[in-house]
């Protein structure tokens, strides 16, 4: 019976044969060796490649975050490489997004300044905003910090912000 049961489930699902190893019908079983895939290990500049370019999608909106993060992200895929010449798996699919944020937040950075440039309605929020924080419009400010690169003389705008103001009024004396 031990015999029947051994010949018809146990070997079939081993791959051996019980007479090699000069099997009598004892409690004893003969190893069965598996096949082990050899370990590659997690590719470090990989994975910080995928993080970088995850944190490159995050800092879309922010249009220097992408360029930062973005050229992190593709040192780091073509650094994982080692020696190969392919740049695969997690690498791969972080230079396709970081490449994506990149152009993604250099776009939206760019149509940022040509429609507070060219709209009327973007360019009034823009001075109300500047308005509001430093008591000037945008122009006033333009104007006030190319005077400060170019004669290092503070603007008026500027020598009004300071810590003993409440800080939660903004320089023009609106509250917040």
């Amino acid at each position: 019976m031990i015999k029947l049961y051994l010949d018809f489930f146990l070997i079939p699902c081993y791959n051996i044969s019980m007479d090699e190893y000069g099997y009598q019908g004892g409690p004893n079983i003969p190893p069965v060796q598996y096949y082990r895939r050899p370990s590659q290990g997690i590719n470090g500049m990989g994975a910080a490649a995928l993080i970088m370019a995850v944190l490159a999608l995050l800092t879309i909106v922010t249009g220097v975050g992408p360029v930062f993060f973005g050229g992190m992200a593709i040192l780091f895929a073509i650094l994982s490489r080692g020696k190969e010449r392919r740049i695969r798996g997690a690498a791969l699919g972080s230079l396709i997004l970081s490449g994506f944020a990149i152009f993604a937040g250099i776009a939206l950075l760019a149509s940022t300044f040509f429609l507070m440039e060219n709209d009327p309605a973007v360019r009034a929020q823009v001075d109300q905003g500047f308005e509001m924080m430093y008591g000037t419009d945008y122009e006033g400010f333009k104007e006030g910090m190319q005077h400060y690169y170019e004669t290092g003389e503070i603007p008026d705008f500027l020598k009004n912000n300071t810590f003993e103001n409440n800080p939660y009024t903004y320089p023009g004396g609106t509250q917040l």
